[in-house]
Order: structure tokens, then sequence, then C-alpha cells
């Protein structure tokens, strides 16, 4: 089910989901003498080449998340990654002091992430010293090449241009750039759409996947639901404008409502989630009770 390149070294202890790929010289290592320490990485994740993974704390990273080339990441306390996330090439994420970053987060490469400072001796009275947790919101972006000091928070949807050094915490759906990180009063890069106006471009996005796959059909359209079907294999995926709707035939059924689906991991639920995910849209494995 995993993908996972000869040369790559995961600890034993690292669980892994399904469909995950993972390539050369990849270096997922638990450290310390805890035989306990379990680290968990969720389904149909990219961990790509020559990527390390340090882990002497807690690590956790949920579905659909791509690490690029040369990444760093050091889970000393703990690093907790939700889903749909997004890492450029060279990123480091440190996690001394505790990082928890939410879902559909992008960090552009050559971006730094941190929790703790240390510098001269302690004894000698150097007060640069210092291990706090960082937390990044749901939705954020920072473009490429951006600097997090430790002890932030970096609220829903905010955004960080190129270069940007953030020092301070960060407002939801407000735009920073700069070194310090300045708000920028009139840079807004979200539009308010209507659940109508998602399902339409949800619909286009649809047709256009049938149109590359041609043993998939789209049918039952209508102003509340869409059902893919292969018809090589019969499988069916639903996508619903509401969050009540559920019919027997289909067990994976995406929600444009709340942006949830009910995961089955079939062939054809991630070929078309696949097909969204990147810059389309993206949806969250729903919790069920």
């Amino acid at each position: 089910m995993n993908q996972i390149d000869a040369t790559a070294k995961i600890h034993p202890n690292v669980i892994l989901g399904q469909y995950n790929k993972i390539g050369k010289n990849v270096v997922i290592e638990v450290l310390g003498n805890d035989k306990n320490l379990k680290a968990e990485i969720g389904d149909n994740n990219i961990i790509n080449d020559n990527t390390r993974i340090f882990i002497h704390g807690n690590f956790k990273m949920g579905d659909w998340n791509v690490l690029h080339n040369d990444m760093l990441v050091m889970a000393e306390q703990h690093v907790y990654i939700g889903h749909n996330c997004w890492f450029g090439q060279n990123t480091i994420l440190d996690g001394a002091g505790g990082l928890t970053i939410g879902n559909g987060v992008r960090v552009g490469m050559y971006s730094q992430i941190w929790t703790h400072v240390a510098s001269g001796e302690q004894i000698e009275g150097c007060t640069l010293f210092s291990k706090r947790s960082t937390i990044i919101e749901d939705d954020v972006w920072l473009v490429g090449s951006c600097v997090v000091g430790s002890g932030l928070k970096l609220g829903w949807r905010s955004v960080a241009l190129i270069n940007s050094v953030l020092t301070k915490d960060t407002l939801p759906d407000r735009s920073y750039a700069g070194s310090p990180a300045k708000l920028m009063e009139n840079a807004k890069f979200y539009v308010k759409k209507t659940l109508d106006e998602k399902f339409e471009l949800l619909m286009g996005w649809l047709q256009d996947f049938v149109i590359l796959n041609t043993s998939v059909k789209l049918r039952n359209i209508d102003s509340k639901y869409m059902i893919l079907e292969d018809v090589l294999t019969n499988e069916k995926v639903m996508f619903s404008k509401k969050n009540d709707i559920e019919i027997s035939e289909v067990e994976s059924i995406f929600y444009l409502e709340d942006k949830t689906y009910l995961k089955t991991n079939s062939l054809l639920e991630r070929q078309v989630y696949k097909y969204l995910y990147n810059n389309k849209a993206r949806f969250l494995p729903k919790k069920i009770s």
C-alpha cells in the first residue's frame, strides 16, 4: 500500500497509514530511550527525497500532506501537523518548544519555523535561552523564505509574503510583509463565495475530471449532489452540497457545506481528491462519533 524507497530509513515505532509515498534517503528516526514512544503518519502523504524527521517527543501528521526535498523536522517536544499541508524544499520545522500546525497550511521553500532560541552560556548570564510553543492555525500561507519566531500564534488564513520575518502574532485573514513583518492594510487574498457558487465551481472541475478519466461518468447532476462512478471498478464517490444527504449505494461522500468527507481510501476517491487537492478544493476526513 505504501511506496517506500529502498534507501529510506524508518524507525519501527513509526506508525504509517496507507498510500504514503516516501522518497530516497528519507530518515524518520525516533530518538531517546523511551521504547513506547510512537510517531503517527496518516494516509496519502508524500515525503520527498532527503527529508529528515527526528523525533524525541511526539510527532503526529494527518492525511494528504506534502514534505518536499531536504526538509528538516525536529520534534523534541512535539510537532503536530494536520491535513492537506504543503511544505517547500529546505523548510525547517522546529518542535523544541512544541509546534502545532493546522489544516491546509502552505509554507514556501527555505522557510524556518522556530519554537526555541539558544545562544551563549547561561552560566555567564546569557538570557538567549527559551522554549515557547508556536501555533499555526488553518490555511495560513507563508509564501517563501519566511522566518517565524518562537512563541507566536499565526491566525487563520493569515498570509506572510516572501522574505517576511514574523516576530509577533498575526491576525486572522490579514496579510503581512517585511522584516520585521508589518500588517498590509489593503491586501486581501480571499473573496467570499456562496455555497451555490462553490457547488457550480465543483461541478465544472468534476466535468473536467471525467474528460481526463474516460472510465468515469458523472451522473445525478442537480442542485444538491453529484455522483462519480467508475464503470470498470463500480466505485462511486458522491459530492453533496449539504451535510444531510446520504445514499446507501455510496460510501465515499464529500460534503461541500463543511468541507468534510467520509474517507474510504478507494481508488476513485483518491484519484478525484488528488485532482482537486492542490489549489481547487480541500476536504477534511469526517470525525465519526
